[in-house]
Order: C-alpha cells, then structure tokens, then sequence
C-alpha cells in the first residue's frame, strides 16, 4: 500500500473516530480518573518507547539517538508536571487537552527523526485522536484530529531518513513489517485498556441508576403513605377523643365494679397510645436528642410493648458488661415497633430479639419461630408493599421500616431459617458518647 493511500486510510479512520465519539464524553463518570488511567498509560507507553530504543541499538539501527531521547524525556518531564497539577486539583479538562497536544507533537517529533511517514509508528496518532473523541468532543477533538492529519502529512517533506535505508531494502522492509505489528499491538493494548474502564464506568453508573430509580420508586410509594397517613390521623383523632371522654365516664360510673374497671382501664391505655401516635405523626420525627443508654432503652421500650402486647411472649437477650450511650435518632423506634409487630403477628406470638454493639454499629437480630417468606416476597421486601397474611395487614410494614433505616444509613435483611420462621437483622451505625 502507498504512502498516499496510508495517509488517507489514517486520516478518515481518525475523523470517523471522532465522530462516532463526537458525543460521548457525557458518559464518562469521571474525568479526572479518565485523566489520571491516561496519564498511567502515558507512562507504560514512555517506558515501552524505551525499551524500543534500546532494542533498535542493539540491533545496530543507526538512528539519532540523542533526539529520540531528548522527545521522550520531554514527554516524561511533561507527564510528571501534568500528574503534579492534577493531585493539586487542578482542572481536569485544560490537563487532559494539554497531555493530548504533548503526545502528538513527541510522536511527531519521533517519526520525524526516523524515516518521517514511513515509520510505521504512525498509527500511534489513532488513540490520542480517540481519547479526545471521548473525553473532550467538539472544537478540540476535531481540531486534534485535523492536526495529527496536518502532521502526518508535513512528515512526508521533513524527515531524517529512515535506517538503512539504501543499503539493505530487504532488511528495511521487514523491519517495517514488524513495526507495524508492534504498532499495532500498541495501539490495541491502549484502546481495549480505556474502552474497557470506560465500559467498567459506564456499567457502575448505570448500577447507581437503577439503584436510584428503585429509590425513587420507594420514595414515591411512601409519599403517597404519608398522605394517607396525614388524612387519617385527622379523620381518627375526633373519634378516639370520644372514645377517651366516653371511657373516663364509664369509669367514674362503675367505679364499684372492679372486672369492668379493669378492662375499661386496659381500653383507656390503648387509646392513649393511639392518641400519642397520631400526636407523633402530626408533629412529624423529633431530631435525636440528648444521649441515652442503649439496651437499658431498647429493654424499657420493650417492656413497654409488652404491656400493649400481652399476648406475645417475648424474649429480650441483651449483651452483659457496660451499657454504652449513644445517640439514636427518634424516627428509629416506629421502624423498629413495625419489625417486632410483624415478627409477633407472623411468628405465632413467640419471638426472641437480641442486640449487640460492635464497632459503633447497633445489630438487632428479631427471630420467630413460625412462618416463612416466599423468594418473591424477599425479593421485594424494602421496595414495595408485601402482600401480608395476617387478616388485617396492609404489608407496609417492612418497607416503612426498611426506608427508615436507609435514611438513618443502616441496613435491614430479612432470610428464612433452616429451622423455621423468618429472622430480620437490622444493622444500624450509631454515635457512641465517650
């Protein structure tokens, strides 16, 4: 193939490249981490330049040396300073540019002192047209693409002669033949090596995508909950007044009979705890307040459900040694009510809750003994309603608690147990106080 025609194949390969790239740098995640690969590749590119060059002395290529070292020592120099400004935070986009100019003018200045556009290192001007495409599109990535074009073309007139030129063709020739392999080879280890981190990027981000649009959903799910839950609680708060004001004169009426009293007593509790829901809900989560002792709280909070809850046996397993305090944010006690409500009701009315602290994280573990989740239902569990079996559930549940505890930053996982029954661990990160 001429010379010519070499020239025109590269050139129509660079312009179709920045074209098919033109777009494409709105996909990068990153750009100085694009940046900063660039400039790793830089340096094995540096250091593969030469070991060529000492290749090519060995052989006994006479070439001049002292330029071709010169042109890659500039570029090394010019490398250093760019990863220098880059850790200093520097703007990405203006050092990409730069790396992108410096790596077109030492190929140029290369080529130039060995054979011009015979060398068969002229398909090295194909990656730093590509990153421009990608990292950079517009003005520069055309104009780059231009200027390697313009260069490539200049070396036809200005060059030093390429080696052994004259004296063995033969020889010559197949040395070309295997520069143009290892170009070759250069340029595919380059362009695989970013495309593939770029495809690694682009898989990543597209994860947090959907990941975010799940969140999204669920946050949309919940909004249209609260709603509810705010037209309830007006339309519930005038009937419990009632009631309360109904069950304080029926206990002044039949203060002499002591069955009847105790059980209007025990409606009177439980109408005081609806009353202070909807108290809860109309004033919206308190921040967290003052430092609180963690199990000897979580033990008084549950004593306190079972005294709502008289029909469930509970056991409470807390870790022995000094109670820590902590700072527990207020919005955690409703997530945490709805597991071991959920636990109670689909557990038979036996569960066991166990806590832990390590390494500033709380761990909860809430196990009963009866029950089991189907693999769709774990599947959703946290980002959608699960249809429930108890005769009155509406399923919402664990998603209210799992939504909760991901806004305070911890986890709940729900799994069945090879014994039976279903066991939720909630992992949730707390500020300990010294």
């Amino acid at each position: 193939m001429s010379q010519p025609l070499l020239v025109l194949r590269d050139a129509k390969v660079s312009a179709m490249l920045a074209q098919l790239f033109s777009s494409s740098s709105r996909l990068v995640a990153d750009l100085p981490d694009a940046v900063r690969l660039i400039t790793r590749l830089r340096w094995l590119m540096l250091a593969a330049g030469g070991l060529l060059l000492l290749l090519c002395r060995l052989s006994g290529l006479a070439l001049p040396w002292l330029l071709l070292l010169q042109a890659l020592a500039t570029l090394a120099l010019f490398n250093g300073v760019l990863s220098q400004r880059l850790q200093q935070g520097r703007a990405a986009l203006p050092l990409l540019r730069l790396g992108l100019l410096a790596d077109l003018l030492a190929l140029t200045e290369c080529m130039a002192f060995s054979g011009g556009a015979a060398n068969p290192l002229a398909s090295l001007y194909l990656p730093p047209v590509l990153f421009a495409a990608l990292l950079s599109p517009g003005l520069f990535a055309w104009g780059l693409s231009l200027l390697s074009m313009l260069a490539y073309a200049a070396l036809f007139g200005w060059h030093l002669p390429w080696p052994l030129q004259g004296n063995d063709a033969a020889y010559a020739f197949s040395l070309h033949l295997v520069g143009m392999w290892l170009t070759f080879a250069l340029s595919a280890l380059l362009i695989t090596s970013f495309v593939s981190w770029l495809a690694r990027q682009l898989a990543a981000r597209e994860a947090a995508l959907a990941a975010a649009r799940e969140t999204q959903l669920r946050d949309e799910q919940l909004l249209a909950v609260g709603m509810q839950a705010a037209g309830a609680a007006h339309s519930l708060s005038t009937p419990i007044n009632t009631l309360t004001l109904l069950v304080e004169d029926m206990l002044l009426q039949h203060a002499a009979d002591q069955p009847l009293r105790e059980d209007l007593q025990l409606m009177q509790a439980q109408l005081g705890s609806c009353a202070q829901a909807l108290a809860r809900l109309k004033q919206g989560i308190q921040p967290q307040g003052e430092a609180i002792a963690l199990f000897a709280t979580l033990a008084q909070q549950l004593s306190g459900w079972r005294s709502l809850r008289p029909d469930v046996r509970l056991e409470w397993q807390a870790p022995a040694g000094a109670d820590p305090l902590v700072r527990l944010d207020a919005a955690f006690w409703p997530a945490f009510f709805n597991l071991i409500n959920n636990a109670a009701e689909a557990g038979g009315g036996e569960l066991t809750v166990t806590a832990s602290l390590l390494a500033g994280q709380l761990q909860l573990d809430i196990i009963n003994r009866d029950g089991c989740l189907s693999a769709q239902q774990l599947q959703r569990a946290g980002l959608a309603p699960l249809d429930s079996d108890k005769p009155a559930g509406m399923g919402l549940g664990v998603m209210l608690s799992h939504a909760t505890l991901a806004r305070l930053g911890g986890v709940l996982t729900l799994d069945n147990r090879a014994e039976g029954g279903v066991h939720a661990c909630v992992r949730l990160p707390l500020q300990q106080e010294e």
